[in-house]
């Protein structure tokens, strides 16, 4: 049979690629690149060691019409337990991973909010990193702002994509 021979080389494919993957490496590419361009020689950060990235998520906040049905799938699919709503996150119902990272399942917040999945990644310093995104083509959507006890964060919008950047 063609279907268990072909499901039978998918083991052997998957050890392939990261084969392949190991001998070539994986780098986030830097700088102008065309589709299809080969970026294997590319560095990972054009900033110095001591300034490279420590990107690392701090909230995920999912919008959606049905908050509970969300809720509810996120808890079997990903075993989270999500709490009561939060004023701190726009009435979020809040999960803690074990990371210590949080899921934020909310209604919109206004007429215009459409559902969307917004990651927030952690900044040490979120003034110099709004300034950066918006010089670097950004539209700041929500300015940096407070955020209870929980720090502060802001939005951009780049690549028609909505960005959060958080301080604690």
């Amino acid at each position: 049979m063609p279907f268990e021979r072909g499901r039978s080389m998918i083991p052997a494919v998957l050890i392939a690629a990261g084969l392949l993957m190991s001998v070539h490496g994986c780098k986030a590419p830097t700088g102008d690149v065309r589709p299809g361009a080969d970026t294997r020689s590319l560095t990972t950060s054009k900033k110095a060691p001591a300034e490279s990235s420590n990107m690392n998520i701090h909230y995920l906040e999912i919008v959606t019409n049905d908050v509970d049905a969300l809720c509810t799938a996120y808890e079997r699919v990903h075993a989270l337990t999500f709490g009561s709503e939060d004023p701190d996150l726009g009435q979020a119902r809040a999960a803690v991973r074990p990371d210590g990272s949080l899921v934020g399942i909310r209604k919109p917040l206004a007429d215009h909010e459409q559902p969307t999945m917004r990651t927030y990644l952690t900044v040490a310093d979120i003034q110099k990193a709004v300034k950066e995104a918006e010089e670097a083509g950004a539209i700041i959507a929500y300015p940096p702002t407070r955020q209870g006890e929980r720090g502060t964060f802001a939005i951009f919008i780049h690549g028609d994509v909505e960005h959060g950047l958080w301080q604690r």
